[in-house]
């Protein structure tokens, strides 16, 4: 794997100023672009964006409301987000590009599936359906997302180091590389020298009412698309359920979608097995099939 960092960029895409990381790579080669969850940002793909250098051009964007891409007056419905990426793509002319989104990546990556289609090469959907996994223990999981997602904590910190401490106790199995990590792209300094979270608080909403109130349309979104398309699972994951996921690869049309399970994994797939969850997805956007 070749060490290097990435180029940090913005475009303006959608009315909104984006930012993104540029990993390079051949640029002559097909984009990749990788798409983060909730409220995440788009180093958390440090550890696996090199991976794919030597045969895709990989960017990795914040979100709107997420990072150092502009908060949304427009809200954060999965259509914005997925009309964000596809303005993107456009702007920048990196298309038809290979996809991979996780979480609520996988979200935006089935309605762009749906009315973007001729953007994108190979749709991956990471361990994200349409509606939130019903089991007991995908009900338990969702509540404690939620309880984190409104969980009271400072509102700010007054240093790197009490930031580091707070998270650090909070999340013991992190390292501590990866918790400055956290540090330094999870907050800002406002104007008063206060670090606070980059992420528009308005994006919690996405934890819990939102989600379930597009599943509907997710469900439609599903049926419209037109790009190959592998269903990613964990195999231990509570949040996209087996049968959902199933249902998800029975619903894409003429037979476009099929479904990967990665061992050993929960809903985090290339934080929980790397290397299986970079396999798959290599074998898949190496596959000759195209929309």
């Amino acid at each position: 794997m070749n060490h290097f960092y990435p180029e940090d960029k913005w475009v303006v895409s959608n009315g909104l100023n984006m930012h993104y990381l540029d990993w390079g790579g051949d640029k002559t080669k097909k984009p990749l672009i990788l798409m983060h969850g909730i409220g995440g940002h788009a180093h958390l793909f440090d550890e696996i964006a090199p991976e794919f250098s030597t045969k895709w051009h990989v960017i990795a964007i914040d979100a709107r409301g997420c990072g150092d891409t502009d908060w949304s007056r427009n809200g954060y419905s999965v259509q914005n987000f997925a009309a964000d990426v596809a303005d993107f793509a456009k702007v920048t002319g990196l298309y038809p590009f290979d996809y991979y989104g996780h979480s609520q990546g996988s979200r935006i990556g089935i309605a762009l599936g749906a009315y973007y289609g001729d953007l994108i090469s190979h749709l991956a959907l990471g361990d994200y359906g349409p509606m939130p996994d019903p089991s007991p223990a995908g009900k338990s999981t969702a509540n404690q997302r939620m309880a984190k997602g409104s969980k009271e904590k400072p509102r700010g910190f007054f240093s790197p180091e009490q930031s580091f401490g707070w998270h650090k106790e909070e999340e013991p199995n992190l390292t501590d590389e990866q918790v400055w990590k956290i540090v330094q792209h999870t907050y800002r300094t406002n104007w008063d020298g206060i670090l606070v979270p980059k992420t528009d608080p308005e994006m919690r909403w996405l934890l819990g009412r939102t989600a379930l109130k597009e599943g509907e349309y997710l469900w439609e979104c599903v049926t419209k698309i037109s790009c190959e398309t592998m269903v990613i699972r964990g195999e231990n994951s509570n949040v996209l359920n087996i049968d959902q996921a199933k249902e998800m690869v029975s619903k894409i049309p003429k037979n476009k979608g099929f479904l990967k399970e990665i061992p050993g994994a929960g809903h985090g797939l290339h934080n929980d097995n790397k290397k299986a969850t970079i396999s798959a997805l290599v074998d898949f956007f190496s596959s000759t099939d195209n929309c």
